[in-house]
């Protein structure tokens, strides 16, 4: 796979842009914390574990939780930086023009799905806190889970449209 000749990076400009780059990187952030929360967790339960005999409960249960939550979160901000897979094996060979603009139709396919995603999530959380179903061990509700997931995927498909419209931009489709 070849590496793209422009910037890995979508530029965030104007209060829109400046809003989503904001946006991305407080939720990044905020999962980063998820995940080194989980590493101490994790590391003290093994180390209770092999120790004492006895780890953290319902450690598992909170890993899933919080790893949901996390990669989630980190969705919009590896949009905004490019980040994400791509395949050019069979754009090797064309024009600029036609790479971001096939990037610009993929961003608004990606935009569309993470919609469609947040509002089923909704549903499925909505059902998770009406049915009240909670974790085995911990008894945590399980739809808190879901409460940070919503609004990630909303910020993924306005930046996933936000990725688009400057792939538009940069190709001069106008």
């Amino acid at each position: 796979m070849a590496e793209r000749a422009s910037s890995p990076t979508i530029n965030a400009e104007g209060p829109i842009g400046k809003l989503i780059k904001s946006a991305c990187l407080f939720m990044a952030w905020a999962a980063g914390l998820m995940f080194l929360t989980e590493m101490v967790m994790s590391s003290v339960s093994v180390l209770g574990r092999s120790l004492f005999g006895q780890g953290i409960p319902g450690d598992y249960e909170l890993v899933q939780m919080l790893s949901a939550m996390g990669i989630s979160m980190c969705l919009p901000y590896c949009q905004l930086r490019k980040g994400h897979v791509f395949v050019d094996f069979f754009t090797l060979w064309a024009p600029r023009r036609l790479k971001n603009y096939l990037d610009a139709v993929a961003a608004i396919l990606l935009a569309a799905c993470a919609f469609l995603l947040a509002w089923r999530i909704w549903n499925g959380m909505l059902e998770m806190r009406e049915y009240e179903e909670t974790s085995m061990v911990l008894a945590l509700p399980i739809w808190w889970g879901y409460v940070p997931v919503v609004p990630a995927f909303v910020l993924l498909g306005l930046t996933a449209l936000h990725t688009a419209y400057q792939e538009f931009r940069e190709g001069s489709w106008s």
